[in-house]
């Protein structure tokens, strides 16, 4: 999992560890929703609190390939995590970067591993370039990020037309999305729908849990309910299309990605086949059973040990 955490990433990193299908091999983190520093704390300050020792954490870019960062600390409370009191992390960081970590791992293991990334792609893009073999070594890469005109959703999160990780690094976005890399991506077409939120109602259930990961998930969507009136699962959603496929509707699409920093920076335009030359196909999320969603999220959640 490549992240950067986040109250959603952390939210999709605790729906991870609840999940017996997936099986967490290392957590790198980025620079996006806080600085990268804070981001590797946050990643290992869930973990910690979910008793987990044994899932390596590296630090990747402390900034996108091109641009400054722009956090979103404003929407995600000044520890990253919506204040939720979690101490300060006793888990060391590996020496490694993110991006060798990543590319060894899934050199050891050919056509096995899935990448699952959450924030902007600036250490998957680092990792390709670096290694040019690792698209096609790659089971596959599940990816939250960009817009695609698909839904009644279909706004930009950060400018009217660009969604945050998109855009925060564009020109990683631009290399990944250009890998051959087989790419699952999942969009604010989806993730913006208020049938794939959690509200207040939702909120009473998992503070009325018994579970560590119930108890934290509450702080963390306590405080997105408190800022905006809802909690936005954005990356528990793209973890939820490896737990079950069923819930979504995919369409296989090539995608361009606006780069520099004009008006239209990180815009990712939809393009059918005839009018896209040689850009790969990418499969990308069109409709979403958000009830059903909901219902896996907040049982795996909930779920107590056997």
């Amino acid at each position: 999992m490549d992240m950067d955490p986040g109250i959603d990433d952390a939210l999709a990193l605790l729906l991870a560890l609840k999940s017996p299908e997936v099986q967490v091999l290392s957590v790198g983190t980025v620079a996006g929703n806080a600085p990268v520093e804070m981001t590797s704390a946050n990643a290992r300050r869930v973990l910690e609190y979910m008793g987990v020792t044994n899932i390596p954490v590296t630090i990747g870019a402390a900034k996108p390939l091109n641009h400054p960062l722009v956090d979103a600390l404003n929407h995600h409370g000044l520890d990253g995590l919506g204040q939720c009191g979690l101490p300060p992390p006793k888990l060391p960081v590996q020496s490694m970067s993110t991006w060798d970590f990543m590319a060894q791992l899934i050199l050891d293991t050919p056509g096995e591993i899935t990448l699952v990334a959450t924030g902007p792609l600036t250490n998957v893009a680092l990792a390709f370039e670096r290694y040019p073999q690792l698209p096609s070594l790659l089971a596959g890469l599940v990816l939250m990020g960009g817009v695609y005109g698909l839904t009644s959703y279909s706004k930009g999160n950060q400018t009217a037309f660009a969604e945050f990780n998109i855009w925060q690094d564009p020109e990683a976005a631009y290399i990944v999305l250009n890998s051959g890399a087989d790419i699952y991506a999942l969009g604010l077409d989806l993730s913006m729908d208020p049938a794939t939120h959690l509200n207040s109602q939702h909120l009473k259930q998992l503070r009325a849990g018994h579970t560590p990961a119930a108890w934290l998930a509450a702080q963390l969507v306590e405080f997105s309910i408190q800022q905006r009136g809802r909690c936005e699962l954005h990356d528990p959603l793209i973890l939820a299309s490896l737990l079950d496929d069923s819930l979504f509707d995919f369409m296989s699409v090539k995608v361009e990605v606006i780069v520099g920093n004009g008006w239209n920076r990180g815009v990712t335009h939809a393009l059918p086949p005839e009018q896209a030359g040689e850009l790969p196909l990418i499969h990308v999320t069109s409709a979403v059973d958000g009830p059903r969603f909901l219902k896996l999220f907040l049982s795996r959640i909930l779920e107590e040990p056997k």
